[in-house]
């Protein structure tokens, strides 16, 4: 393993986009445990937002949001796409981290205006409504709009950082595979939301729980058609691996308890006994 002094240094000469080749050599569970060596520090800060749990719901979990907000550190994206904040807590741990960093913001794009009301509400209360701006409508019409504009004024020449979590249909996946996965720079993150498991699995046609989504499918058998442009790992995986577990625990890190004051929980989630995390990091390269 990289010590944290040399995974710290290997971040510390490139605090944009990080170092390339580190990226594709660390990524997956040896990249999460030295970004939680490094900004371990910073990540006890999210424990001031359980109290919005109740609020927000069994939709986005410990390790994902903790992982997002260390993903989101590390690479200091100027821009954030995101589809479907619903009300604003991935948002919010994106946001935090960019005011850490000192630079970016995020866009996202809402479908519901109710929804994207309670976003700029969950931003504003926590102090970063600066960090983000929240686009209602469908994005299939608002996102072209958005990105002309951009490009337009000189403001964006790829995506650098992209969230999904919106339609989890095939159609809509292949929408964004051919229009939005073009446009995101070389070594560029991906992250969607709702993936069960590792796209080797859904092809190898394996017993998953729930079942897997159209966009799991077509987004798995995308993957594995294109190997040569993506890495990828799971956080569904990493979360049943112990020697992962334990080496981020010191950190703050591999909490899979269900929190006290969460109202609902999945009924996967109950039936295993700890929470799933179902979310697939991508790397463009």
């Amino acid at each position: 393993a990289v010590t944290r002094n040399s995974a710290a240094s290997a971040m510390e000469k490139h605090p944009a986009m990080a170092d390339a080749q580190y990226l594709v050599r660390r990524w997956g569970k040896a990249l999460a445990i030295d970004l939680y060596q490094r900004y371990g520090q910073d990540v006890r800060h999210l424990q001031g937002f359980n109290h919005l749990i109740p609020a927000m719901g069994k939709s986005y979990q410990g390790e994902e949001r903790r992982l997002l907000y260390l993903m989101t550190r590390f690479c200091s994206p100027d821009l954030i796409i995101e589809f479907s904040p619903k009300r604003g807590w991935s948002t919010l741990h994106m946001a935090t981290a960019l005011e850490h960093n000192g630079r970016g913001r995020i866009i996202s794009f809402e479908l519901d205006p109710v929804y994207a009301r309670l976003t700029w509400r969950t931003l504003d209360r926590e102090g970063l409504a600066h960090r983000g701006d929240v686009v209602v409508g469908e994005v299939r019409e608002e996102f072209p709009k958005v990105y002309d504009r951009l490009k337009k004024a000189g403001a964006i020449s790829g995506l650098e950082f992209l969230f999904i979590d919106s339609d989890h249909s095939a159609e809509f996946t292949r929408w964004y595979l051919a229009n939005l996965f073009p446009l995101v720079k070389q070594h560029g993150i991906i992250h969607v939301h709702d993936i069960q498991t590792a796209p080797e699995r859904v092809i190898a046609g394996e017993r998953i729980l729930p079942p897997p989504s159209g966009e799991e499918i077509a987004l798995a058998e995308y993957l594995l058609q294109h190997r040569e442009e993506f890495r990828w790992f799971s956080v569904a995986e990493l979360v049943r691996d112990d020697e992962y577990l334990a080496a981020v625990q010191k950190y703050g890190g591999g909490d899979l308890a269900f929190p006290s004051n969460r109202p609902r929980l999945h009924p996967v989630d109950t039936a295993i006994g700890f929470e799933r995390n179902p979310s697939l990091w991508l790397l463009k390269f």
